[in-house]
């Protein structure tokens, strides 16, 4: 990403001031400092039986490709909130979030694109049993497959097939972190997971 030049919030140009050990972009009115461009994602592992939800790229990159569903957090919505809505805008499927599976964290500027990421996978219940509804276009296809199945496929994602190799080995119990319900889920904007033990 580029370095902004003007503040986002005054207008003013930009200087530079040290802040936590680095040159940082900083507004010299309003006290802003840029610390970089972030982004959070997230997706969602859906298992039926022995088989996953995987959708099928039709956009790049990757078109042609399978992944499970997913996509980026909005700016003011909870995580669990946004993998059920990416799951069902690219699936069709409603599913809700039983726990967190794992996480990838990857640095921008490189081949993971040009903002520093955090990718958050999730576990999901599945809440409706149709066959997945895929629009055509951004999503060419969608289906549940087995782990063997996936062998013979093209193009399968490999943290797709990582996420599913560890949501599969969970079985009905799990082990990831779930979300919490006690007095600190309730701070608003909040959204606090834990292990469960």
């Amino acid at each position: 990403m580029a370095i902004p030049v003007y503040c986002p919030r005054c207008s003013m140009t930009l200087t530079s001031k040290e802040d936590g050990g680095r040159e940082r972009p900083a507004c010299p009115s309003c006290d802003y400092i840029h610390y970089g461009d972030f982004s959070i994602g997230c997706s969602g592992v859906v298992i039926r039986g022995d088989k996953a939800l995987l959708v099928q790229r039709g956009w790049q990159p990757f078109a042609g490709s399978w992944q499970v569903p997913g996509g980026y957090a909005e700016h003011d919505e909870p995580l669990s909130l946004a993998v059920e809505r990416e799951v069902l805008e690219e699936a069709g499927i409603e599913a809700t979030v039983r726990d967190v599976i794992a996480f990838r964290h990857s640095v921008g500027g490189g081949i993971g694109g040009p903002t520093t990421n955090i990718y958050v996978m999730f576990r999901l219940d599945s809440v409706s049993t149709e066959d997945p509804k895929f629009d055509g276009d951004e999503i060419a296809n969608a289906g549940f497959f087995t782990l063997a199945e996936m062998e013979s496929m093209e193009a399968v994602q490999g943290l797709s097939k990582w996420a599913i190799e560890i949501a599969l080995r969970a079985g009905e119990t799990g082990f990831g972190l779930q979300p919490e319900q006690g007095p600190m889920a309730g701070r608003p904007g909040w959204q606090l997971f834990g292990l469960h033990v």
